[in-house]
């Protein structure tokens, strides 16, 4: 038997057994087939079969957030970027006056 037609039989089998009001064990036994099949392929057939679809995603700017990157140039210098900068020179001021942005 193949796949589709597998389905299908299993299809009518569940919508059979939806319809008669009987529990899986005693719609399964009175049918001649196991109860555990009748279980995975009501399962199976209640999940929809909708193909994985991509989402839009949208990217906020961080606030505040110091860049995770420090950049050399040729001469061996490091260029940091302002907000780097601003932050390091902070934590050097131990004067309580200075304020930091």
């Amino acid at each position: 038997m193949a796949n589709l037609e597998r389905e299908s039989l299993w299809e009518e089998r569940v919508a059979q057994w939806r319809k008669s009001g009987q529990s899986q064990r005693a719609f399964a036994d009175s049918q001649g087939y196991p109860q555990r099949q009748l279980n995975y392929w009501a399962r199976r057939l209640a999940v929809p079969a909708v193909p994985p679809a991509l989402l839009p995603v949208s990217i906020a700017a961080a606030i505040n957030a110091a860049p995770a990157l420090s950049l050399r140039s040729p001469s061996s210098r490091f260029s940091r970027p302002a907000a780097l900068a601003r932050h390091r020179s902070c934590k050097r001021s131990r004067s309580p006056s200075t304020a930091c942005a």
